[in-house]
């Protein structure tokens, strides 16, 4: 059995354990597998509360495959499109903090961020704002995205 249709087969048996009407497409991109699942009245239960049950699967997924295959495979769980909408309400906060920084004139520090948004968020920045710098302070679930001008000092925030 090849990579893909191993994929395939454990998403499934993962998906099915959760909801009970879905379609799996496999996709390979640039090395990384999308699982995209599509289902019409279960989304909800497959992404969670901020997109925190699709990010286990994914990492569930990893896992399994791993010890299943015998070497790391990069995938990228998507459901319904839910991580093009995501995109683009993080390039949108990316925009607004932006705009925050321009018109305060001192870093903007945003919290809450998986690890895959604040990248999403920093190649947004970086990709389209070149003035700008975007670095990560903190750690764990303290772990904050700081958007700042470049000339801007590195400044701890107030507490």
């Amino acid at each position: 059995m090849d990579k893909t249709e191993t994929i395939r087969q454990e998403a499934e048996e993962l998906v099915k354990k959760m909801i009970d009407k879905y379609e799996i497409d496999i996709e390979e991109e640039d090395g990384i597998h999308h699982v995209i699942i599509r289902t019409e009245e279960e989304a909800p239960t497959i992404i969670g509360r901020h997109g925190e049950t699709i990010r286990s699967i994914q990492k569930i997924l990893e896992v399994i495959l791993y010890k299943k295959l015998g070497e790391p495979v990069n995938i990228l769980v998507n459901v319904n499109d839910y991580r093009e909408k995501q995109r683009e309400r993080l390039e949108t906060l990316a925009k607004q903090s932006i705009d925050r920084v321009k018109q305060e004139q001192k870093p903007v520090y945003l919290r809450g961020f998986s690890s895959y948004e604040r990248k999403i968020i920093h190649e947004y920045i970086t990709q389209n704002f070149p003035e700008f710098t975007t670095y990560s302070i903190g750690e764990g679930k303290d772990r904050r995205l700081v958007v700042n001008l470049k000339s801007g000092e590195e400044k701890q925030p107030e507490s």
